[in-house]
């Protein structure tokens, strides 16, 4: 089988495929580099600031970035990657030739008091037309099991949608943990510059970092360009500009998919996703080693 073979059956046995050695030295180096810029607030520039989340507890006095919303709009570097042939060349056996960066985000999860995220589905907040869409996560640090790595359910992403709202109907973006078998969850630990694709139907969480030094992630939502969001209106110009390979489409491509409502909007801090979770009561991560 070839690369594109082997990605494309692994990313459709399981909903996720992991891939290592993926970049050079040179190209982790930046990106580490880069991404401290970003993360650090006494250091980001101005063009960062409103794109940055902060954790609720500071350390050492002093505030800790939880999240960088978009990094591609502060520093074209993270544009240049999400258009780099390495990732192309990877996703487009899943999406096609034409294809559109959905969204972006670095998760930092720093030691002691970084936040951890719930099991859920991506596709519960970026529902499309169709589901042609990748997630691509990067790790940008080295990260053994004690610093919280994503964890993957295989096989979820055949189904179904699971609720990711309260018993009174309120959105708060996880799901309940009883109704879902946690055995066969697998961490993605390593060097890095491991990258990991998954589909927006993949349920996946992420614990605690008990360990030294921060847990960073980069994340970019690729989607083939005729999959359309459903949930927020589109600059057509502003659109077709996060095209990364390709050429727009002209139609729509739609197909039968479930979206489960209310959906969370950005008002009354629904559009974060740690604001959304701090609100769900059974949780499953923040206990040491979970509930297993």
């Amino acid at each position: 089988m070839t690369d594109a073979q082997t990605t494309r059956a692994a990313f459709e046995a399981d909903g996720f495929v992991v891939c290592r050695d993926v970049f050079s030295a040179t190209q982790i180096s930046a990106l580490q580099q880069h991404t401290d810029v970003l993360t650090d607030a006494d250091r980001a520039p101005a063009a960062a600031a409103p794109l940055l989340d902060f954790e609720a507890t500071q350390l050492d006095g002093k505030p800790v970035v939880q999240r960088v919303r978009k990094p591609y709009e502060a520093d074209p570097f993270f544009l240049e990657l999400a258009r780099s042939p390495v990732i192309l060349d990877l996703i487009k056996p899943l999406l096609g030739e034409n294809i559109r960066l959905h969204h972006g985000k670095i998760n930092v999860k720093a030691a002691v008091v970084g936040s951890p995220l719930e099991w859920h589905q991506d596709w519960a907040f970026i529902p499309h037309s169709n589901q042609s869409l990748a997630i691509v996560s990067i790790l940008i640090d080295d990260c053994p099991a004690e610093k919280g790595p994503l964890q993957l359910l295989p096989g979820s992403h055949r189904g179904p949608l699971h609720q990711h709202h309260d018993a009174d109907g309120f959105f708060v973006g996880a799901i309940n943990p009883d109704e879902l078998d946690l055995s066969g969850a697998q961490a993605v630990t390593g060097a890095a510059g491991t990258l990991t694709i998954h589909h927006p139907l993949a349920v996946h969480g992420s614990d605690l970092n008990r360990g030294q030094g921060p847990r960073r992630m980069l994340f970019m939502e690729y989607a083939a360009a005729d999959a359309w969001p459903l949930f927020y209106g589109v600059d057509w110009s502003e659109f077709n500009q996060r095209l990364v390979c390709g050429e727009p489409s002209p139609s729509v491509r739609m197909e039968a998919n479930t979206v489960r409502m209310p959906h969370p909007t950005a008002s009354d801090g629904q559009g974060r996703i740690y604001d959304q979770q701090q609100r769900f009561t059974n949780k499953y991560f923040g206990a040491p080693g979970g509930r297993q």
